[in-house]
């Protein structure tokens, strides 16, 4: 059983770091592009739902799911889907 919990644990890591990676793409394409005439999207709920099933897993597992950290992720997110673009479109014009 421990072997399980432990595999579980390290998964729901796994999406968190793939959730991480997502928005650092999102930026490197936002950041790369926007001198040219249109600035690349991002993906922006895909890093949400990693984040939301790193919680989910925890939560099932009874261990913290650190509800802090995923509150300042989403903010994270949110800053990058959406005030990072407006902030590059102000700079650019």
């Amino acid at each position: 059983m421990g072997t399980l919990i432990a595999t579980a644990n390290g998964l729901a890591w796994f999406f968190l770091a793939l959730g991480l990676l997502a928005d650092g793409v999102t930026v490197f394409l936002l950041v790369t592009t926007a001198r040219r005439k249109r600035m690349a999207s991002g993906v922006p709920v895909v890093a949400l739902l990693f984040y939301a099933q790193f919680c989910a897993i925890r939560s099932a597992l009874s261990l913290s799911c650190l509800a802090p950290v995923l509150a300042a992720l989403c903010l994270v997110h949110l800053g990058v889907q959406w005030g990072l673009p407006v902030l590059l479109a102000r700079q650019r014009s």
